[in-house]
């Protein structure tokens, strides 16, 4: 027996808010680091999983942020930004970048390429991006930035995110 619910929006807004997480719960995604670099050298990150393509030309990517993110003045004012694609071995990495009140960066090495944003080491992919537009979308701000440089390696399991959870993607071997 199926366990469906159907909700008619603006039957109260906590109900509303739960009902609509729960529900874009049942989409997987992707989980990513996205970084910066402040114009002090200080590096920030945080983890995200609001991530896609958007253009193939011009090469586009776009990020979605909380407004209340404390990472949201530093993504502003550089202008510039990368998206690090986690593996499945990454969930501790993922975990990191969300802790509050603590160097994210603590214990990792980081590259820098053309833009001087760290780059983080060994993910399934990383998209080297210079902020092309940003707007505001309700409680998120979203970032499209074209994408300047990449490195992909698809020999890895992906980490995804369902449901509230980090999960493995089972994929058959060829």
């Amino acid at each position: 027996m199926s366990k469906a619910v159907t909700i008619e929006l603006g039957e109260g807004a906590e109900h509303d808010a739960r009902a609509l997480r729960n529900a874009f719960g049942c989409f997987t995604t992707g989980v990513t680091v996205v970084t910066t670099v402040c114009e002090d050298g200080r590096k920030v990150g945080l983890t995200a999983n609001s991530f896609t393509s958007v253009s193939l030309k011009p090469p586009l990517a776009l990020i979605c942020v909380d407004l209340k993110s404390s990472s949201l003045p530093w993504l502003d004012a550089a202008g510039r930004f990368a998206v690090n694609v986690l593996h499945a071995d990454h969930q501790q990495l993922a975990r990191q970048f969300v802790q509050k009140d603590t160097d994210r960066f603590a214990g990792i090495e980081t590259e820098t390429w053309r833009t001087g944003v760290p780059i983080l080491p060994n993910c399934m992919a990383n998209f080297e991006c210079e902020t092309h537009h940003v707007f505001d979308a309700g409680d998120h701000r979203v970032y499209v930035g074209r994408v300047v440089k990449l490195r992909y390696d698809p020999d890895h399991e992906p980490l995804v995110y369902l449901q509230g959870r980090f999960r493995r993607v089972h994929v058959d071997a060829e």
